[in-house]
């Protein structure tokens, strides 16, 4: 059987953020962690801006990439 959960680790236990009901106490189980990227946070949770703001940065000196 395979599941997928959402976990949280801390003091080097993962702690799941759901009960597991199907699991018996103590049953030893097989992980494999999965981190999030912050581009994958950003993709489920996108910042909105004001488009007359975000031309505002794009057209500064301050954040440009090329060389000035």
């Amino acid at each position: 059987m395979n599941i997928t959960i959402e976990a949280i680790y801390e003091a080097g236990v993962f702690r799941p953020l759901q009960p597991l009901l199907s699991l018996k106490e103590r049953e030893k189980v097989r992980l494999t962690v999965e981190v999030e990227s912050a581009l994958d946070l950003l993709l489920q949770h996108p910042i909105e801006i004001d488009p007359a703001v975000a031309r505002e940065i794009a057209e500064s000196a301050d954040f440009s990439v090329l060389e000035g």
